[in-house]
């Protein structure tokens, strides 16, 4: 497994164009053994293959959301404890394209809440969390009053892309 994680390493380092990470990522995940490989990559010392790989772990995701299922739980698990931005938004738009409801506990929500509120946070990583917590609202309805209210202090300053997200979400709770 040293031997494919090296190779795998080799691939992440030899470059940054996106036909070359979409035709590593078709190659990866046929194998769980890869998509493990993909996963310790994720905590690798070296920032660059870290979230290369995240980025990876989520090209994969998009060509077979099932192959990732069986490793969402380690994802929920993760998540809270993520500092690198470019993981963060890999990991949360993972997740956000999963019900998360027998998954899902306090430690992820209370992180989706404290970045949601956080300025310095990237937009993408903001609208990730915005659709999960909204996500997780059909099993706890008292999330409700608290994300329409985040969401509805998010209005004054938020990017576009925020408040936009933020105003679908305000619609489908107003219509929920």
């Amino acid at each position: 497994m040293q031997k494919r994680k090296n190779e795998i390493i080799t691939l992440i380092n030899s470059g940054w164009e996106g036909k070359l990470f979409k035709s590593i990522a078709d190659e990866l995940y046929h194998t769980s053994t890869d998509i493990q490989i993909l996963l310790e990559l994720n905590e690798h010392a070296d920032a660059k293959v870290a979230w290369r790989s995240a980025y990876l772990l989520d090209l994969v995701h998009d060509i077979d959301s099932d192959v990732i299922n069986k490793y969402l739980p380690l994802l929920v698990q993760r998540t809270p404890k993520l500092t690198n931005q470019s993981i963060k938004r890999h990991y949360l738009r993972i997740l956000s394209q999963h019900n998360l409801e027998n998954l899902a506990d306090g430690h992820l929500l209370d992180c989706c809440f404290q970045w949601l509120q956080t300025e310095e946070t990237p937009i993408a990583v903001k609208a990730h969390c915005m659709t999960i917590i909204f996500g997780l609202t059909h099993v706890y309805p008292e999330l409700v009053p608290e994300l329409k209210a985040t969401l509805e202090n998010l209005l004054p300053y938020g990017s576009k892309g925020e408040v936009n997200r933020a105003k679908k979400i305000l619609a489908a709770i107003a219509n929920h």
